[in-house]
């Protein structure tokens, strides 16, 4: 085996996915990251400010939810299964 490499671990599961709000949190927290680097970088500057964090936090989160709002139109409720209709009107788009 290669110096520096490291052996494959067997046996061992993949981690199960995030609950739907962990992943929200951890994508927006990526989002404001991201966010807070290119202030910086537009700025040229190498350290932040807690308004330039704020800023990036608040950016995320519109942009999260503008995006929550745009995939909900675009995936409007799906057909209900035939025998499982609950007698309530289904709309589509």
């Amino acid at each position: 085996m290669p110096s520096g490499s490291v052996p494959a671990q067997r046996g061992r599961a993949t981690p199960a996915p995030l609950p739907p709000s962990v992943a929200r949190v951890a994508a927006r927290t990526r989002l404001s990251a991201e966010l807070l680097a290119a202030i910086l970088t537009v700025d040229g500057r190498t350290r932040a400010t807690l308004d330039d964090m704020e800023r990036a936090d608040a950016l995320a989160d519109v942009m999260m939810t503008r995006r929550r709002e745009r995939v909900s139109r675009h995936h409007p409720e799906g057909p209900v299964a035939a025998g499982h209709d609950d007698g309530a009107l289904r709309w589509s788009a």
